[in-house]
């Protein structure tokens, strides 16, 4: 038996897809966290992009969701010092990675869709596999552009692109379930 919510006259959701949107919420809030403390805090309005996950929930599947990550990356490089490397920007880019993560899951099946656990677990895995692949990209770029192995600015622009072609792959190609 699948549960479902109905918010007013609206469509129905399950309670796999309102999972998703939380974990995107969860996601938007570590990242805002991470901001915050990076950047020495910023305007309350900020907080409000909070909830436009559980706002832009049934668009799931378009653009919207990648317009939205672009705004906040864009207010990380115009709100921290010169955009530059803090080692608030880990727990940052690992809450870029499980919004986006939870919201191309919740695009990959219908709003009263359930997801099944063995199907979570490898969206986890890949999830990871993402952010596991940021740190060691950047130590990289640090060393071939012939700089100390710490992290600096464009070795860290350089792992948040590595970032983002994992997610890509993954939202493109997404794990299928397996019978």
């Amino acid at each position: 038996m699948r549960r479902t919510v109905h918010f007013g006259t609206g469509s129905e959701w399950s309670l796999s897809q309102l999972g998703a949107t939380a974990a995107a919420m969860g996601g938007v809030a570590v990242y805002l966290a991470s901001l915050s403390f990076a950047s020495g805090g910023f305007d309350a309005v900020w907080w409000a992009l909070v909830l436009l996950p559980l706002l832009t929930m049934g668009w799931a599947g378009s653009a919207a969701p990648l317009t939205y990550w672009a705004l906040l990356l864009v207010g990380w490089f115009t709100l921290t010092p010169a955009g530059s490397f803090s080692w608030w920007s880990l727990p940052a880019a690992a809450g870029c990675i499980v919004a986006h993560a939870a919201t191309a899951l919740s695009a990959s099946s219908p709003p009263a869709g359930s997801l099944t656990v063995r199907t979570a677990r490898r969206w986890a895995r890949h999830t990871a596999v993402a952010f596991a692949a940021a740190v060691p990209v950047a130590v990289l770029a640090g060393l071939l552009a012939g700089r100390p192995p710490g992290l600096v600015p464009a070795a860290y622009v350089i792992g948040l692109g590595g970032v983002a072609v994992g997610l890509w792959v993954v939202r493109t190609s997404p794990p299928v379930e397996r019978g």
